[in-house]
């Protein structure tokens, strides 16, 4: 049986890593899009981090945020993985085929 602490404490470790699931992620109010990679929290659970392992500068690993948007940190990118992501990676959006009809 678990105790409810470390219930609560993986429950917020699982959210985590479900709310970055395929994502990059964005240090509070920064600008620089950081890739994601797990880094051990409080023992044995895991939470997404900055894949360059910049600090937070904070205990609140919330001010980490998923986003959608490509990875601009220098030090990501120089990752090998993380090019070979950024190279494969397929924006979401939809390609319109617009056709232009005569409407005379």
């Amino acid at each position: 049986m678990t105790d409810p602490l470390s219930a609560l404490l993986e429950g917020t470790a699982a959210n985590a890593r479900q709310r970055f699931d395929q994502r990059n992620g964005r240090l509070g109010s920064s600008t620089t899009v950081h890739a994601v990679h797990l880094q051990r929290w409080l023992g044995e659970m895991l939470i997404p981090a900055p894949g360059c392992h910049v600090g937070t500068g904070t205990w609140d690993f919330t001010r980490f945020v998923p986003t959608t948007d490509p990875v601009t940190c220098g030090r990501c990118l120089r990752s090998p993985q993380v090019r070979q992501a950024a190279a494969d990676h397929v924006s979401p959006q939809l390609e319109l085929e617009l056709s232009h009809e005569d409407s005379r």
